[in-house]
Parts: structure tokens; sequence; C-alpha cells
């Protein structure tokens, strides 16, 4: 990038390094608008202007970090959910935007149901991404999120304080473990669900660099679905709601689990805006 003045060169560069890579060209713009802090039309007005040095080796840094498997969303620290900026980093999964249907779903039962002030556990929160949500946009609830993972946690917290979600308690322990002793209206969770086998053939930005420890549900994937089939009818309380995130292919097993462990309950899956098998619900 010696030759490199500005904006525009600069991407063009990027974008002819990337594809001689194999990688998405794409990258160019999405990290220099990380870069420079701007995007869309703004991002657009800019093109021409100069970059100092130091903004140069920065990108050009996180250009040769992206085209070594680094995911755009650990260079720049940042990942996108439901239209706010949450801190990631490599102990924590990139939040999905298919993610962002089960805190839809939530919402919309939560209103169905007339709970407006409810007791919500997140299980597996990871970065957070679910619980700050539903927290911010149902401000009456008192939720619970947890994780296995320390380092987890602590991004998690920090988005929380980023964002003024401060009706959020984060606990550490396993599964519904902390949650033990009391009773949840509203109980979430996208815990990890890929078969170990299948982990080694995902993208090379998930199975090199995302956290196998949120992603690998043991050998059929389902390790953890079993496990919350026994745990969740002692945390949660009557009338309650449980949406679980799923692989797309594990629909009709998980299902089956929950009919087994909430006889009395309304088990239903749900696609997602692909048509693909996204979400158990207990109602």
């Amino acid at each position: 990038m010696k030759d490199v003045t500005y904006v525009y060169e600069a991407l063009n560069w990027a974008s002819s390094f990337l594809e001689s890579k194999e990688k998405e060209p794409r990258a160019a713009i999405w990290l220099m608008e990380d870069l420079l802090g701007v995007e869309g039309v703004e991002f657009q007005l800019i093109r021409r202007e100069k970059l100092q040095e130091d903004q140069k080796m920065s990108y050009q840094a996180a250009i040769e970090r992206f085209s070594a498997g680094e995911p755009v969303q650990y260079i720049s620290g940042q990942a996108s959910f439901y239209g706010r900026k949450f801190n990631v980093n490599e102990n924590v999964l990139i939040p999905r935007p298919e993610t962002e249907e089960l805190v839809e779903l939530a919402l919309k039962l939560l209103k169905e149901k007339g709970l407006y002030a409810p007791k919500i556990a997140d299980i597996a929160t990871g970065s957070g991404a679910i619980s700050v949500t539903l927290s911010l946009e149902c401000p009456e609830a008192d939720v619970v999120a947890t994780d296995i993972s320390k380092r987890a946690l602590e991004v998690a917290k920090k988005n929380a304080q980023n964002l003024q979600a401060s009706n959020v308690t984060f606990l550490e322990g396993d599964l519904t473990g902390p949650l033990l002793g009391e009773t949840y209206n509203v109980i979430v969770s996208n815990p990890p669900y890929i078969p170990i086998a299948e982990v080694e053939k995902l993208h090379e930005h998930v199975k090199n660099q995302e956290p196998h420890l949120a992603l690998a549900g043991g050998e059929d994937g389902l390790l953890f679905y079993v496990r919350l089939a026994k745990e969740l009818p002692n945390v949660l309380a009557d009338n309650g709601i449980v949406l679980l995130e799923i692989g797309y292919d594990q629909g009709p097993t998980v299902s089956t689990l929950m009919e087994k462990a909430f006889p009395q309950a309304q088990v239903c899956i749900h696609q997602d805006l692909n048509g693909k098998d996204r979400i158990v619900s207990i109602t």
C-alpha cells in the first residue's frame, strides 16, 4: 500500500489483494467503514479523502488478518444484532441474524400472554446478545443470563454496560445450575448444537476462530437439548415459555424431547426467513 493516498485507492488495493487470496472482496469495504467510523451514504462521500499513514497501516493489518482467516467482527471487535453494536472477541460466538428471530418470537409471545414484567433467563448467553436485547426491548423484565465461560460473561457484562441494560444479572455456571431455586416466565437458549464431526467442516472463519465450547453439541449435536429437557422443568414457571434455537435438521428430535419433558405444553417448530427449522417453542 506504499503508493496509496486516498480511500478509494486503498479499497481497490484491498479488493484485489483479497480476490488474489480467494477471500470475500467486500470485506475491503466493511473494514474501511470500521476504520473510518462511517457507513452508507457518508462512506460514499469520503472515498476521495486522504488516509493518514497510521490509518493506512491499520487498514493493511486488518486486511491481512482477514485474509489469514479471522472474521471481520473479531477484527473490528463488534457485531451488529437487533440494530445495536455488541462487542465480540474470540471468547464468544459472533451473533447471527437468524438469532434475532428468536428475540422477535420471545417479544411476540410475551405480548400475547400479557407478561409485561416477566422473569427471563438466557442460558448460554455468550456475548449477551439475546439477554441484553430482551432487557432493552422489555425494560420492565428481570433478566438473568448464564454461561459456563467466565471470559464470555466478561464480554456480556461489558455489552450490558455499554448499552445501558441495567436489568440483567449475569451468573457463571453450567446450563440451569445457577437458576435453581427460582422459576422463570421465559427461558431462552441458543446452546451449542453442531455435531463434533461437523465442526471441522465449517467455514474456516468459524471452525478456526470461534470458540468450540460454544459450537459443539456432542457427538450428535443434541447433548445440551437432552440435558435441558431434564433440567428445564425445575426452573420454568407455570404457564411459562421456552424458546430454543436449533440446527436446521434438529427440529423433530428436539421437539420430541421437549414433548416428553413437558407433556401438558404445546411444542412447535418455527422456521427462519430462509425456510429452515430454527426454533423450538414450548408454551
